[in-house]
């Protein structure tokens, strides 16, 4: 009998077991397709921001990212970025700043600390305060004076020592995408289209990387090409640099002179 009644117990233990251990699988299945769930919704969120700001639809872009921000997605670093990239394609400079300093603050270790640095510079730039646009790119240039990007800097803080009053030409502003027949400066070409909603795409990418990008609309007479350049430089050997920088970023370049 007591044989019997052990053998009993062995079996409801045995039995325990394998349902904890079903239940065990489950939940880990569960949490694993729970996480996996929300990161694939994170991902396809900011896939839709980006295409969203690709398209200069700022003020839904930064609507958008506001929402998925308050989710705090995997890559929030790069939501604050199309946020503050976005203000500062609606001139709310102000908002920028606290979305890219937000990128500073709680994501230190980022990709995108750099390019976080430079958008609160360019913000005081657009906003025609120029003092404090150069001293932000100045305290860059000496941050992170062996980043890769370290010449954007240098040709931002060219363009603050310009003075305004004998600057003729139209300004070129960060990251916007001027059309201009003229070409009184050098430049790096990156593309040229037939299309300008194409050439339009590109430059837009550009900007996102933090380049001056702008798209060369077609002469009166010519190939009727979209041609999309970055950069307007005052000398060759910062054409070169800049070019170098594009190239390793998977660009054909093609340096075009002044006139």
């Amino acid at each position: 009998m007591e044989i019997k009644n052990s053998k009993l117990k062995s079996k409801n233990y045995k039995s325990k077991f394998k349902v904890l251990l079903i239940l065990t699988f489950a939940l880990s299945l569960y949490f694993f397709t729970f996480t996996f769930l929300i990161k694939s919704y994170a991902d396809s969120g900011i896939t839709q921001i980006e295409k969203l700001f690709l398209e200069g639809q700022y003020e839904r872009c930064a609507s958008a990212a506001q929402t998925l921000i308050e989710s705090r997605p995997r890559k929030g670093y790069e939501v604050y970025y199309l946020k503050g990239l976005s203000e500062l394609k609606l001139n709310k400079f102000g908002e920028a700043r606290q979305s890219l300093r937000n990128i500073i603050d709680n994501y230190p270790g980022s990709p995108r600390v750099f390019d976080a640095h430079v958008g609160i510079g360019d913000s005081y730039f657009l906003e025609g305060r120029k003092d404090s646009a150069a001293r932000t790119y100045n305290e860059i240039l000496q941050n992170f004076p062996d980043d890769k990007n370290i010449v954007i800097v240098k040709s931002r803080i060219r363009e603050c020592s310009v003075n305004t009053a004998d600057q003729e030409r139209p300004k070129v502003e960060p990251g916007d995408i001027p059309r201009t027949e003229s070409n009184s400066y050098i430049s790096v070409q990156v593309g040229s289209f037939k299309n300008s909603r194409n050439a339009d795409r590109m430059a837009k990418k550009l900007s996102m990387e933090g380049f001056d990008s702008f798209v060369e609309i077609p002469a009166g007479s010519g190939d009727r090409l979209y041609r999309v350049k970055v950069g307007k430089l005052q000398t060759k050997d910062n054409a070169e640099a800049l070019a170098s920088l594009l190239k390793t970023k998977g660009y054909k370049t093609k340096i075009c002179p002044a006139q």
